[in-house]
């Protein structure tokens, strides 16, 4: 019969134990029964029932798991109500054991009841993949609190499951061909509800530095790939925080405060002057001070519905003006606006450089642009209550500062997308067509929004020139990009009812897919073209 010190440190016999038995005995029968009565459960009581078992093709295997799983079921609710300094003393024991598939549960148990778990338990957890997979997330946290790497490798993919979803709300209709809500109309609250968010908040839980680590993270993925959703996910982890009133959580991030005021006035579509105290304390602090937290700023007003919101506040300060006869520069209101618009459209270059410095208003912007922006909307006025005319010198002066001038062109690109909403196709005749190349790969956000109202146009598409300058002027400067591209199909699947037949097969041969379109895209334009071809008939 083998030794003893072949036994495992609990006196476990071990495979290699077994081994050595077959290996030394003369009868492997003998040798068997005699190792069932060492090592079987000594119960007289159970003696008899054994024959039974085997009677009922129940075997010993699937007997003594059975047992296992009930004295583990006895020993967890015993492990509950044992002090820190038992547990401790049982998790040395159970360690040990760790690697046994039977007998790693306990061990997981305890790690589980146990806070803290002694960072060298956590550490040989971290070098064991399996064991690790199988812990529960109370003890994940704090592995992933000493192993960064790890935490990693568990957040990328849902932090790319979320950059998916809210590719999907911006692509929506383009596969299924129909019509979607735009994009701003999501609430607030709504978004922080998604699935994704809550499974983040949850592996976080309570702790504090794996929420500046997923802040880190976030921050560094928005830097390698200058996705605004990211400055979203940002905002919304943090609110989301404070919607439940994790303290623990939205207390000690600097931002809150900033935050909690910027997401008021995004629910409510509007920037109350009541705010606008709090937040320009907030702005002069960080850019007086030189802090690190411009960047975090910085990223939460880069935020499209944030952008949105400031961008929409500044026209209702124009029309203010407009109705007091207020000039910009004189205007203290509309400097705060544009500070703020300023600062979340520089969020990627501060991040990239690392800065503290607030980036600067162009001069021209208060002095030459804003002032161009505030005829066309006079114009706009005069127009829809008198029927004057409109003047395309003016737009084609305004749109010319676009390129030199990031600001001009985030409040011009919204200006489009009133006019669209209003629908004022005699102006947009005018503007869509001097847009210029350099607004390439134009933002999603606005791209899926414009189709959006453009969806709602039936009477309108009636008109040639109007239709020429979307379609011929503006939509195919951008086709080679497949984002825009996506929502041009869109556009056309809906409208090509109200389009002359002859315009519907121009457009088509201006938009039709490039090499480097994927097969979806191709798919998608071959089922509009059938469906054209079938209506000419």
């Amino acid at each position: 019969m083998a030794s003893s010190s072949k036994r495992s440190k609990v006196a476990i016999p071990d495979a290699s134990f077994i081994r050595e038995m077959f290996s030394t005995c003369d009868n492997p029968i003998k040798a068997i029964n005699q190792f069932q009565i060492e090592n079987g459960l000594q119960m007289s009581s159970l003696e008899p029932v054994l024959p039974l078992l085997d009677l009922h093709n129940i075997s010993r295997v699937k007997f003594h798991y059975s047992v296992i799983k009930l004295l583990q079921d006895k020993l967890n609710k015993k492990l509950k109500d044992m002090s820190k300094e038992s547990l401790e003393k049982m998790l040395k024991q159970a360690f040990s054991q760790i690697s046994h598939k039977e007998l790693c549960p306990v061990a997981l148990e305890i790690m589980k009841l146990l806070h803290p778990v002694p960072a060298h338990y956590l550490k040989k957890v971290a070098a064991l993949p399996e064991v690790y997979k199988q812990c529960s997330i109370e003890v994940k946290r704090q592995v992933w609190e000493n192993h960064q790497g790890i935490f990693g490798d568990e957040v990328r993919p849902i932090l790319n499951k979320y950059i998916w979803e809210k590719d999907i709300e911006l692509h929506k209709g383009s596969e299924s061909i129909s019509s979607a809500a735009p994009f701003f109309a999501i609430a607030p609250r709504k978004r922080r509800e998604s699935p994704v968010i809550q499974q983040l908040k949850d592996m976080i839980g309570l702790s504090f530095p794996l929420y500046q680590m997923m802040m880190m993270f976030i921050k560094t993925l928005y830097q390698r790939n200058k996705t605004s959703h990211f400055c979203t996910l940002r905002s919304d982890m943090l609110m989301s925080f404070h919607d439940d009133k994790v303290q623990e959580i939205y207390k000690q991030d600097p931002c809150h405060d900033f935050a909690f005021y910027i997401q008021y006035a995004v629910n409510e579509k509007r920037i109350q002057e009541k705010i606008q105290p709090k937040l320009k304390e907030f702005y002069h602090k960080i850019t007086t001070e030189k802090t690190e937290y411009l960047s975090d700023t910085a990223i939460i007003l880069a935020d499209p519905y944030v952008i949105n919101v400031f961008c929409m506040e500044v026209f209702n300060c124009l029309h203010s003006m407009i109705e007091k006869e207020n000039l910009p520069r004189n205007e203290e209101r509309l400097n705060f606006l544009l500070k703020f618009i300023n600062l979340g459209i520089n969020a990627w270059s501060i991040v990239s450089e690392d800065s503290t410095d607030e980036p600067k208003l162009h001069k021209k912007t208060i002095k030459d642009n804003i002032p161009l922006l505030m005829i066309c909307l006079i114009e706009d006025i005069m127009f829809h209550e008198m029927g004057s005319k409109l003047h395309i010198s003016v737009v084609s002066n305004l749109v010319s500062c676009t390129s030199k001038d990031n600001l001009t062109k985030t409040i011009v690109m919204h200006y489009v997308l009133i006019l669209t909403q209003n629908r004022n196709t005699e102006r947009l005749k005018m503007i869509l067509p001097l847009i210029p190349d350099s607004v390439s790969t134009l933002e999603e956000v606005f791209i899926h929004v414009f189709v959006s109202y453009l969806l709602q146009y039936q009477t309108e598409w009636k008109q040639t020139e109007f239709c020429k300058a979307v379609f011929n002027s503006f939509f195919n400067k951008y086709c080679d990009d497949e984002v825009v591209l996506r929502h041009v199909l869109r556009l056309m699947w809906t409208v090509n009812s109200f389009l002359d037949p002859d315009h519907v097969t121009e457009i088509l041969e201006g938009v039709a897919p490039r090499p480097n379109h994927s097969n979806q895209v191709r798919e998608l334009f071959m089922q509009l073209s059938e469906r054209n071809a079938m209506n000419d008939t």
